[in-house]
């Protein structure tokens, strides 16, 4: 931040005199002199810092020497400019990191289940990985969307980024679709014709693995009985005591696939509340933007106030100065001169 001088600089002592000011002759100053555009009043005034406490309980002089220094090494700090202190969040900031936190939430627990469930680490979850292969990787897409669309949200909360923000906002709309394709999916798979679809996919779509897994899971032998389409193991051959994987595998997807389509779409009006919010308080997270932060290309260093007070001091100079008479040109006046040479030249006492 460049330094604050005191208003006891010669720029203002000549604005002062001339009746002018910095920021309200702007427009007449400038284009005249061309002065640097610093000077303008698109920014707000800077704070005034606190007078020191110079009583007379401080009558040590050293001390009131370190005051005035203190005092001058914050106004060269940029303090007077409000960043010393943090301002209060607004109700529409408070608004927005709520939703952005329930966001990072349920992206979270989106992105913790579909972790556990790649790594096979609950029960059945393996019957889910091969049966419902699809809808786990629409999960984990929507879970990492959800995470980068938060952690953007939370980054731009806190910096008061209206960029950054707008961004959170425009990829809320991709999550919402990722989370709308897992509800659909998942309940057109549940609610249209299951059973068939468990059989059909059993017969042409699940490896010998998938089936060993879901069978090793389940605790069955193939799909109606052991003699049916089974992936022999030593527990699973044509005379084992285990049931066929249909009941069991069926019961398992209407129960995973309805907690599934029920929990997207339950999200899906909370997410759409969220988008409410971002688009009326990602424009309102500070009420001065930037936190009455002066960009740097308007900082003022002592170099421009220098350059700028030279040329003010030229400019008042010329308007005031006075208009010199001189002689005119006219004939009659050359005649006259003529006349008066002729007789100083005849004369040398005169001259001399």
């Amino acid at each position: 931040m460049a330094p604050l001088l005191p208003l006891t600089y010669p720029l203002y002592d000549l604005l002062r005199i001339s009746g002018a000011s910095v920021e309200s002759d702007h427009k007449k100053l400038i284009p005249s002199i061309q002065t640097t555009e610093k000077f303008t009043n698109k920014w707000p005034r800077p704070q005034p810092l606190r007078a020191p406490n110079l009583n007379s309980s401080t009558k040590n002089r050293r001390n009131r020497k370190l005051l005035i220094q203190e005092a001058v090494s914050e106004l060269e700090e940029g303090y007077s400019l409000g960043l010393d202190k943090i301002d209060r969040w607004t109700r529409f900031k408070w608004c927005l990191m709520i939703s952005v936190v329930t966001v990072l939430c349920y992206g979270s627990g989106a992105m913790i289940c579909a972790i556990l469930t790649w790594f096979r680490t609950w029960n059945h979850a393996d019957v889910m990985y091969v049966a419902d292969n699809d809808i786990l990787i629409l999960i984990t897409l929507a879970a990492s969307i959800l995470m980068f669309t938060a952690i953007l949200g939370v980054t731009g909360t806190l910096l008061n980024s209206r960029p950054i923000l707008a961004t959170y906002t425009l990829l809320l709309w991709p999550a919402l679709i990722s989370m709308l394709a897992v509800g659909y999916i998942s309940y057109k798979r549940y609610a249209f014709s299951l059973d068939r679809k468990l059989n059909f996919s059993w017969s042409q779509y699940y490896t010998p693995l998938g089936r060993l897994m879901i069978q090793s899971s389940l605790r069955c032998c193939g799909y109606y009985d052991p003699l049916h389409e089974a992936t022999t193991t030593n527990k699973c051959y044509p005379r084992t005591p285990l049931p066929g994987c249909k009941g069991k595998l069926y019961r398992f997807e209407r129960e995973n696939l309805s907690l599934i389509w029920s929990t997207a779409f339950s999200l899906v009006s909370l997410h759409l509340i969220n988008i409410f919010v971002a688009l009326l308080c990602s424009n309102h997270v500070t009420k001065v933007f930037g936190k009455r932060i002066t960009p740097k290309q308007y900082r003022l260093s002592e170099q421009d106030l220098k350059t700028d007070a030279e040329k003010i001091k030229s400019y008042i100079v010329e308007q005031v100065r006075p208009i010199y008479s001189r002689a005119s040109s006219s004939t009659v006046f050359r005649e006259d001169r003529e006349e008066r040479m002729s007789l100083l030249m005849k004369d040398p006492a005169r001259l001399a």
